[in-house]
């Protein structure tokens, strides 16, 4: 009887290894996380719900194969740089103050559908010279000679 204890107790701390390991296991955390992309998918509002699925399911094939990373520094640069690089030349110092600036405030998440950035730029008026100021010219009347009577 003790040995059976034994033995079942070492084979439920065995599946209870495995299932430790399984549960962190890379193809596990992207299970997860499919999981969760799934369901704020389905709950989000205002979303393309197909193209938010496909997106999920997308990621989770990358993350399974490894090859689902996080961009590097110098590769965010480079995206925010592009993103303003369309822009006409008077606009794009602006967006990327917006880009860089850490004072910018953000709003909302790539889940959610969008970031919102928002930040002060003070523009200085134009300069431009005033107009001379003229003087309303003076009027003058002409003495008129008095009608004759005839």
């Amino acid at each position: 009887m003790r040995q059976a204890l034994k033995i079942s107790l070492r084979a439920s701390m065995l599946a209870a290894g495995l299932g430790y390991a399984m549960l962190f296991a890379p193809g596990a955390q992207a299970a997860s996380q499919y999981q969760q992309d799934v369901q704020r998918c389905n709950t989000t509002p205002g979303i393309d719900k197909q193209a938010c699925l496909q997106e999920a399911g997308a990621a989770a094939q990358a993350a399974e194969h490894g090859k689902l990373t996080t961009p590097s520094m110098q590769a965010e640069r480079q995206n925010r740089t592009q993103r303003c690089s369309n822009l006409p030349a008077d606009k794009r110092q602006d967006c990327m103050i917006l880009m860089d600036n850490g004072s910018v405030k953000t709003q909302g998440s790539v889940q959610s559908g969008g970031i919102i950035r928002e930040t002060t730029i003070t523009i200085p008026a134009p300069v431009t010279t005033a107009p001379a100021t003229t003087t309303p010219a003076s009027t003058t009347t002409a003495p008129v000679a008095p009608a004759s009577s005839y």
